[in-house]
């Protein structure tokens, strides 16, 4: 096939055009999380309209202790991962930020804490917390007690 023959515009049909984001004001983790970003500055709205409620679930009906316990720290979890997830992608364009590389490392440090408590207490969420949560090495123990989708949490 010639480039004669490629499909071509005669014009252009778009042209995009932004700022270059800057290091700015965080969110909490989990207001992040119910947002959709780690940066206050990026929460802005499509078009104007009344900016509702998140659905999402934070606050446990279950009335049982050690289900909200168990609850409580999968969104912590939730949480932090969804910082670390948005603040990567931020670091892609900005790797030599001084701020966020240091938060990098740290949310990722707790995330590993959280998910090594939560292997010890319940069961391991990912196959690298069943070796952070120092479980017995005898016991693959990656299928046991139920995952959240499978009512672990509800």
């Amino acid at each position: 096939m010639s480039l004669d023959n490629c499909c071509t515009s005669p014009g252009t049909l778009a042209m995009a055009s932004f700022t270059m984001q800057k290091w700015c004001g965080l969110y909490d983790w989990d207001t992040a999380l119910k947002e959709g970003t780690i940066f206050k500055e990026l929460n802005l709205p499509i078009f104007f309209a009344d900016k509702g409620s998140s659905n999402l679930n934070t606050n446990s009906p279950v009335s049982d202790t050690a289900q909200q316990e168990r609850e409580k720290l999968m969104s912590k979890i939730s949480a932090v991962s969804f910082a670390i997830n948005d603040l990567t992608l931020y670091l892609d364009t900005h790797p030599d930020c001084p701020d966020g590389t240091p938060l990098f490392y740290q949310l990722s440090k707790e995330r590993m804490d959280l998910l090594a408590e939560y292997a010890d207490k319940y069961n391991p969420l990912t196959q690298l917390s069943m070796v952070t949560a120092n479980l017995n090495d005898n016991n693959f123990a990656w299928a046991d007690g139920p995952m959240p989708w499978e009512g672990g949490c509800v």
